[in-house]
């Protein structure tokens, strides 16, 4: 069904591009490769405007008296993503047609007026927009046989740096609020019963028809992975659902219990753990790095411990340089790369510098290493 809904829509968005139509339709299905846009077509900045496929094949219903309208990212808020743009063209006026600025760049003309737009998805155009971390404004026109008729835009903040703080002005991003959940509920089973959510399969369990994307990397947190996504999230919770059901740390500690004994053990704990700020480093969802880190070992670090990989660290050898912060292979654990980890305890250790294994002197930290 997918791919002939594809097919179906690639023959229907059209984008201009210096006088000719030029057909453009992709997916981002299971982690797939992004198109670049033609020469010409974004001259600032590279701008990927991907249609997303429908789930199901659902007509969308249009809210009477509606108006043009971003819905995600909407104005004013942060955000921790860049899956999707959601725009709600309305129908106040009608608009058959959009045009998409954001970051200095701007779409050409997209037309949502034919027949099969319409069915798949009403009056809603959802976008795959890759957004530059920061602030940015998004600004929509509408048009209507060829006449601009409506405006609207966004002014949000991305996030995109572990424990990074929105600017004052900005507030999180809610989705499943009873006002937002209506203008989902046409296509989607926004008060699924207890026994669909605790299904394991992402075409079965209504969590998945939105979310599934958030799991195509290689590390994949092993609740979120059989979609038991109600262990985490309460859906009872109002007026916001799905919200955590217990703080942070307290949640996780559920499962990972041996790590709460390891770190009792430690005489100096890392600051997100004292925090209890486990999502600082750990994507709970999944992740392309090992330990569904946020990012790769060393960026994640220097994120906080900026400056270090521009010093000599720890010693100066007879090449004037200091310790190597990254290899192909950690000497004390040959599974895997040399890293900041190789040394350092991310969660705690017995020194101020957290050393590996509890270890509390120098010297016999660098024996783990070099054996001579």
């Amino acid at each position: 069904m997918i791919r002939a809904f594809r097919n179906s829509l690639g023959r229907f968005m059209k984008y201009p591009n210096h006088g000719r139509q030029l057909v453009r339709f992709a997916t981002q299905n299971q982690g797939g490769s992004r198109i670049a846009p033609p020469a010409g077509f974004l001259p600032m900045r590279s701008f990927l405007i991907v249609v997303l496929t429908a789930l199901a094949l659902v007509p969308l219903a249009i809210v009477p008296g509606w108006a043009l309208e971003i819905l995600y990212p909407a104005d004013g808020t942060a955000i921790v993503r860049s899956d999707f743009l959601i725009i709600k063209a309305g129908d106040s006026p009608v608009v058959d047609a959009i045009t998409v600025e954001f970051g200095g760049a701007k779409s050409g003309m997209i037309d949502i007026s034919g027949v099969e737009y319409r069915k798949a998805f009403g009056d809603f155009v959802i976008l795959l927009p890759g957004f530059e971390p920061g602030q940015d404004t998004i600004r929509i026109e509408g048009f209507a046989a060829g006449k601009q008729v409506a405006t609207a835009s966004s002014n949000f903040y991305f996030l995109t740096k572990p424990g990074e703080v929105a600017p004052s002005g900005y507030t999180p991003f809610v989705m499943h609020l009873p006002e937002k959940e209506a203008l989902c509920a046409p296509c989607h089973n926004m008060s699924p019963e207890p026994a669909l959510l605790d299904n394991e399969s992402a075409e079965k369990n209504p969590c998945g028809s939105c979310h599934r994307r958030r799991l195509n990397y290689e590390y994949v947190h092993g609740p979120a992975g059989v979609f038991q996504c109600t262990y985490c999230h309460d859906s009872d919770s109002r007026p916001a659902k799905y919200v955590n059901r217990v703080e942070e740390a307290p949640l996780c500690g559920e499962c990972h219990e041996h790590k709460i004994e390891e770190f009792k053990s430690r005489k100096y704990i890392h600051g997100p753990i004292e925090a209890g700020l486990c999502s600082v480093c750990h994507d709970s969802h999944a992740s392309a790095h090992f330990g569904q880190l946020t990012a790769a070992v060393n960026d994640l670090c220097l994120s906080c411990h900026s400056g270090l990989d521009r010093e000599n660290h720890v010693v100066r050898g007879m090449t004037g340089k200091g310790h190597p912060l990254e290899g192909p292979v950690d000497p004390s654990a040959p599974d895997r790369k040399f890293s900041c980890i190789g040394c350092h305890d991310p969660h705690g250790g017995n020194t101020p510098s957290y050393f590996q294994r509890g270890i509390s002197a120098r010297m016999e930290l660098c024996q783990m290493c070099h054996k001579k």
